[in-house]
C-alpha cells in the first residue's frame, strides 16, 4: 500500500471513528427511543423489529395481520434478525445497527465523492456534510435509506456509467433491488434515475446523429448489461412489490393517496416547494454551515454548466445532478397534466439530497481553482483554505449535537417505558404467538405492537399498508365493543381471530379530550369511519352513538396542505364508564389473564376471549 493510500485510508478511519464515539455519547443516556410512544415513527419501526425478531415474516405487516408493512422490510429485517441472534431487545438492537449504517454511510459517501473526483481532502470534507449529529442514532427505515442506501446505489451507478461491464451491471441490480425492499419512494426514484441512465448513456449516447442511425455493435454489446440490472433488481424487489403491481395495479385503499399526502394540485403549494427547494441547495443562510453548503453548491453548478475544462471529470456530476432535478420536480408536469405525482418531498431528500453531496464537493474544487488559487499556488494557502472549511463544518457538528441532545423528545427517551407496558410485553411474549391479535384502542395498540410486534384490529391509519381498507375493521372494532348486537359481535371476533382486549386507564384519553362539563374539546384517534349512508345505517342497528364532521383524518397530518373528509366519528357517549368502557354484554367472552396495579388500583387488565 502506498504512503497516500495509507494516509488516505487513515483519515477515513479518524473520521469513522469520530462519528461512532458521538453517536456513542447520544446513545447511552437513552433507556428507551426518542419518540412518543403513542404514535412516534421510532416506535412503529420498534414494533417492525420486534414482529421480526419473535418469529414473524418480514413480508408480513407488524401491526395487523393479512396485510404488507409500511415500514419496508429491509430495515427490520436486519434489527429483528440482530434482536434474536444476540437475545437482545429491539431497541438495543436498532442502537447497534445504528453504529453500523454510520460507518458505512462514511465510508460510502467518502469513496463516491473520491471516486468522482479523486480528491480525499474533499471526500473527507463530504462526509461531514452528510452525516451529522442530528439524525443520530439512525433508527428508522427512511434514514437507512436516505444516508446508507440512496449513497451506495449513487456509487454502483457511478461505476456502471464509467465501466459497462458484467461485475458492475450485477452489484448495481443487487443494490438497486435491495432498494426495492428499503423504502418505495427510494425505489422509485432509483428506477427513474436507472431510466435516466438508459436513455442519457445508451439511448442517446449510441445515437449516430451525423448518419441518423444506432451503432447496432453498440447495441448489442450494452443492451445485456441493462438487463442484468433489470432482472435481478426486478427479482428481488417483488418480494415485496409483487401484490402492488400485480394484484392492486397500484390501486390503493379508498382516499388513501388523498389524505395521506400534500394537496399537490394546489399550484400555491407546488411552486412554494420548488422554491424552497432551490433556496435550501443554493440560497440558504440560516447557518455558517447552510452559507457554506450554498456558496459551493452555486460554484459546482458554475462548474458542470460553463466550465469546458472540468468536461472529463463533471459529466457524471452533470448528469445525476439535472436528473435528480427533473425526477423531484417532475410534478410540475405530471400533476397538472395528469393529475398525478410521486410524493416528491420524499424524493427531495431521499434522491435530491444525497446527489447534492458531489455538486457540493465538486464546488469546492471550483472554488479553490477560481478564487483561492488566483490569489496564490502557495500550499500553506491551500492548507489553511480546506482547513477552515473543516472548522466550519466541525463547528456545525458541534451545534447539530447541542441541538440534538437538548430536543425534547431525546430528553424523553432517558425515561424508561411506562411500567404496565413492559409488564404487559413480558407477559404477551411468554403467553401469546406473534401473531395473536389484540383488540383496544388505536394509540395504545401503537405502543403494544411497539414493545411486542403483536397484532392489532385496528390502528393508526398513517401506520398501515396502504393497500388495506381499513374501515372494516373500524367498524367491526365499534360493533364489538359498543354495539348491542351479541351474535355480530362474536362473528366478528371469529373473523378477526381476536384472542385478547386490553384496557388500560389512557384508553379514553387516547381518543377524546373534555374539558370540566364533560364536554368534547378536541380528539386524538378515536374509531372513525369515511361517510356513507350504508355505514349510518349499520351504526344504527347496531345501537352506537356516532356524530359527523368534516375534518383531517390523521392526528399528525393536519394543515392547509391536507385534504379534509366528511368522516363518521364512533361518539364517547358510547363508553359505559372509566375502567370498563365497552358494553358489558361483552364481558361474558372475557377471562381476565393478566393485570397491572399501581397505588393498589389496577391501571391496565389484559383479557382472553372465549
Amino acid at each position: 500500500m502506498h504512503r497516500e493510500e495509507k494516509i488516505t485510508y487513515g483519515i477515513l478511519f479518524l473520521v469513522v471513528s469520530l462519528f461512532l464515539i458521538i453517536n456513542y455519547l447520544i446513545v447511552t443516556p437513552l433507556v428507551s427511543l426518542p419518540s412518543p410512544i403513542y404514535g412516534g415513527d421510532y416506535y412503529f419501526q420498534l414494533g417492525q423489529t420486534n414482529h421480526v425478531k419473535y418469529g414473524g415474516n418480514p413480508l408480513d405487516s407488524a401491526n395487523i395481520n393479512d396485510a404488507k408493512p409500511i415500514y419496508f422490510i429491509l430495515y427490520s429485517f436486519f434489527t429483528g434478525n440482530i434482536a434474536r441472534l444476540f437475545n437482545i431487545n429491539g431497541i438495543t438492537a436498532e442502537f447497534i445497527f445504528s453504529y453500523m449504517i454510520i460507518a458505512l454511510s462514511i465510508v460510502t459517501t467518502f469513496f463516491f465523492v473520491k471516486y468522482i473526483l479523486n480528491n480525499t481532502f474533499v471526500a473527507v470534507l463530504s462526509t461531514l456534510l452528510f452525516v451529522n449529529p442530528g439524525i443520530m442514532p439512525i433508527i428508522k427505515y427512511t434514514d437507512f435509506a436516505v444516508y446508507l442506501m440512496m449513497p451506495l446505489f449513487l456509487l454502483m451507478v457511478f461505476h456502471f456509467v464509467k465501466e459497462k461491464k458484467y461485475l458492475n451491471s450485477i452489484l448495481l441490480g443487487i443494490v438497486y433491488g435491495l432498494i426495492g425492499l428499503t423504502h418505495s419512494v427510494a425505489f422509485i426514484s432509483a428506477s427513474l434515475l436507472i431510466a435516466a441512465v438508459f436513455i442519457y448513456y445508451f439511448v442517446i449516447k449510441n445515437f449516430d446523429f451525423t448518419h441518423k442511425k444506432y451503432i447496432k455493435e453498440n447495441i448489442k454489446r450494452e443492451i445485456i448489461f441493462y438487463l442484468i440490472i433489470f432482472v435481478i433488481g426486478v427479482s428481488i424487489a417483488l418480494l415485496w412489490w409483487y401484490q402492488p403491481i400485480f394484484i392492486y395495479h397500484g390501486q390503493t385503499s379508498p382516499h388513501y393517496t388523498e389524505w395521506n399526502n400534500q394537496d399537490w394540485s394546489n399550484l400555491n403549494y407546488q411552486f412554494g416547494f420548488l422554491y424552497q427547494t432551490i433556496k435550501q441547495i443554493f440560497f440558504s443562510f440560516d447557518s455558517i454551515k447552510s452559507v457554506i453548503y450554498s456558496l459551493f453548491n452555486v460554484f459546482g453548478l458554475i462548474g458542470i454548466l460553463f466550465i469546458k475544462r472540468y468536461i472529463p471529470k463533471i459529466k457524471f456530476i452533470r448528469f445525476l445532478f439535472i436528473s435528480s432535478l427533473i425526477i423531484t420536480f417532475h410534478y410540475l408536469l405530471t400533476q397538472n397534466a395528469f393529475g398525478i405525482n410521486l410524493i416528491p418531498g420524499y424524493i427531495n431528500f431521499l434522491l435530491l439530497v444525497p446527489s447534492t453531496v458531489i455538486l457540493f464537493s465538486f464546488g469546492i474544487i471550483v472554488f479553490y481553482q477560481l478564487i483561492i488559487k488566483k490569489v496564490s499556488t502557495n500550499n500553506t494557502i491551500k492548507t489553511t483554505f480546506y482547513g477552515l472549511i473543516i472548522i466550519v463544518l466541525l463547528i456545525s457538528q458541534v451545534q447539530a449535537y447541542n441541538q440534538k441532545i437538548n430536543d425534547k423528545w431525546y430528553q424523553a427517551g432517558k425515561n424508561p417505558l411506562p411500567p404496565q407496558l413492559l409488564d404487559l410485553k413480558y407477559y404477551l411474549i411468554k403467553n401469546s404467538d406473534v401473531y395473536d391479535t389484540i383488540l383496544t384502542t388505536k394509540e395504545i395498540g401503537f405502543a403494544v405492537t411497539a414493545l411486542s410486534g403483536r397484532k392489532l384490529l385496528v390502528a393508526r391509519r398513517a401506520h398501515n399498508d396502504p393497500f388495506l381498507d381499513l374501515d372494516p375493521r373500524e367498524m367491526a372494532a365499534a360493533i364489538i365493543l359498543y354495539g348491542n348486537n351479541t351474535k355480530l359481535k362474536k362473528e366478528l371476533i371469529q373473523k378477526y381471530d381476536i384472542k385478547y382486549l386490553y384496557w388500560d386507564y389512557y384508553w379514553i384519553q387516547s381518543e377524546y379530550y373534555f374539558d370540566n362539563a364533560g364536554q368534547i374539546t378536541g380528539w386524538f384517534d378515536p374509531l372513525i369511519l369515511f361517510y356513507s349512508k350504508e355505514y349510518e345505517q349499520i351504526l344504527k342497528a347496531n345501537g352506537i352513538k356516532y356524530f359527523i364532521e368534516t375534518t383531517w383524518v390523521d392526528p399528525a397530518l393536519k394543515g392547509e396542505s391536507y385534504k379534509k373528509f366528511k368522516l363518521i366519528f364512533i361518539s364517547p357517549q358510547n363508553y359505559h364508564n372509566f375502567t370498563h368502557p365497552w358494553d358489558p354484554d361483552l364481558d361474558k367472552y372475557l377471562i381476565e389473564v393478566w393485570s397491572y396495579e399501581q397505588k393498589g388500583q389496577k391501571i391496565a387488565r389484559l383479557f382472553e376471549i372465549i
